[in-house]
């Protein structure tokens, strides 16, 4: 019995000891995690990777969510470097708030084919908002890319390979008919093309020319609708692809895999467009930019103006009778 009492009065003594942290800890285990607040009139960057040290090829998932204020332009750099930092994929998400912010997340898909420590980008990301324009540095992100190999790996060179016994010599009667089965083919592949050569031939239609082939697609793509219809993403993509398409053509550009930053750099140097030819394609295609990858949304007036923009460009810019003969 008194055993028992002991007992049980040692069990109460650490139980009123213990009672209060106990309670403590429930206490901070029901508080509500406190919201952060961002500024109404500013541009707010976040960023988030799941690593930094990756192997050559692994992927790596970057988001990037920026908070600006509402009818704001985002604008974000483009990311890729030939192998140091690889673009695998992107995506773009507008998450609903209740305040008077718009919360743009980004996240990206990046790898990197070369060792070495290289750092994503050193753009800005911008955000324009009529005549303001906020700017904030992409955060510093770099990747540390280490070989693929293992552990275990040695630089040692191996030991070189015993000799291997040729085989046996081939039988010259094999050598006198493949070099007569060759004869024979080339005495038939000549007399094929001079019996060719002896019909009329059929001359070829000239081709299309690439301002021709623009101006079709720009009808087409007004017939559309989509401006009636204030589909702004489809129209603009399909713009940029009807300009990019004619930059290729005309001015021998690898324009519809090239990004906007290197299509303006190649035909700043070109002789045959002047300043506000520049000017013209440069706002366009910085327009579309942020329809496409910030998901802007201009007016039916700014949709108009720029279809007639591209247009004139294509008019002002077009090869005459004479280039094409030449």
């Amino acid at each position: 019995m008194s055993t028992e009492k002991h007992r049980s009065a040692f069990n109460k003594s650490a139980f009123i000891r213990v009672a209060p942290w106990l309670l403590l800890l429930l206490l901070m285990g029901c508080k509500p995690e406190e919201q952060k607040v961002y500024p109404q009139n500013q541009l707010t960057v976040e960023y988030s990777v799941d690593r930094e040290t990756i192997r050559l090829g692994d992927p790596v998932e970057l988001v990037v969510t920026a908070y600006f204020p509402t009818n704001g332009i985002l604008t974000l750099p483009e990311i890729g470097r030939e192998k140091d930092v690889v673009l695998l994929s992107r995506d773009w998400e507008n998450i609903p708030r209740e305040d008077a912010l718009v919360q743009s997340e980004s996240r990206y898909s990046i790898t990197s084919f070369r060792l070495g420590e290289h750092l994503v980008t050193t753009g800005m990301i911008s955000c324009a908002l009529g005549d303001q324009t906020f700017t904030t540095n992409f955060p510093s992100i770099t990747l540390q890319v280490e070989s693929s190999l293992g552990d275990d790996a040695t630089s040692q060179i191996a030991d070189i390979k015993g000799m291997q016994k040729l085989p046996g010599r081939i039988p010259q009667w094999i050598w006198f008919v493949l070099g007569t089965a060759a004869i024979a083919f080339l005495i038939g592949l000549i007399t094929s093309k001079l019996w060719k050569n002896r019909e009329t031939l059929i001359p070829k239609a000239p081709p299309v020319p690439p301002h021709t082939l623009a101006l079709q697609a720009l009808e087409a793509l007004k017939n559309k609708g989509l401006l009636e219809k204030d589909e702004c993403n489809p129209f603009y993509t399909e713009l940029s692809l009807i300009l990019r398409s004619y930059l290729e053509g005309r001015f021998k550009l690898n324009a519809p895999d090239e990004t906007t930053e290197e299509i303006i750099e190649e035909l700043s140097k070109s002789p045959e467009l002047n300043g506000s030819q520049r000017n013209i394609l440069q706002e366009f295609m910085r327009q579309a930019d942020m329809v496409k990858f910030a998901k802007g949304h201009p007016d039916r007036t700014t949709m108009e103006s720029a279809f007639s923009t591209t247009r004139q460009f294509v008019e002002e810019t077009k090869t005459t009778e004479k280039q094409n003969n030449d």
